[in-house]
This record gives structure tokens, C-alpha cells and sequence, in this order.
């Protein structure tokens, strides 16, 4: 997938959620959103980006997901979300949350 295509992709599923009206999923797709356009920024449109080795941290996961970062590091914890420790940090592939 390009970068230009998750972009993309992160904006429909931000205008589909403002026709539904329904401000939980508003809230959902906008927090996506500004994640996606936070981990692709400065990054060309055409460039081709794993889904599976690009990784955020555990508050833009929750920010994508709706959830407070404890929240998230249960959810870890519990296996229910895919993460890995590099340092002393949990990352979490764009995959796990887009």
C-alpha cells in the first residue's frame, strides 16, 4: 500500500463517519485520521509503506482507537492487540489499528 492510498483511505473513513452523524464514530475516524496523517508525515504519496513493520506508540494507538493509553497496554497485555518492545516502549503496527 502507498502512503497516498492510506491517506486516502484514513479521509473516506473520516467522511463516512461525519454522514453517519453519530459522534463516537466521528470521534473514532478523526482520531484515525490525525494518527494516520501523524505517522506519514513528510513521507512522499507514491512511497510504499508495510503496515505490518510501521509502528506508533501506545497514545497515538488509543488516539486511533478510542481508548486512553492504560486502556491500550491492558489490551496489549491481554493479546488482544498485536505490540512489540523496542526499548522501553510498546510499539503497535498501523495494521493492528488502521
Amino acid at each position: 500500500m502507498t502512503v497516498g492510498e492510506l491517506r486516502r483511505l484514513a479521509h473516506e473513513g473520516r467522511i463516512e463517519a461525519l454522514a453517519t452523524r453519530d459522534p463516537i464514530a466521528i470521534r473514532i475516524a478523526h482520531g484515525r485520521w490525525r494518527v494516520a496523517e501523524q505517522a506519514l508525515e513528510g513521507r512522499p504519496d507514491d512511497e510504499v509503506i508495510n503496515l505490518h513493520t510501521a509502528t506508533i506508540g501506545v497514545k497515538l494507538a488509543g488516539e486511533a482507537l478510542g481508548y486512553t493509553p492504560q486502556q491500550v497496554r491492558k489490551l496489549i497485555r491481554e493479546r488482544k492487540i498485536a505490540a512489540q518492545k523496542q526499548d522501553d516502549q510498546w510499539r503497535i503496527p498501523l495494521d493492528a489499528i488502521l
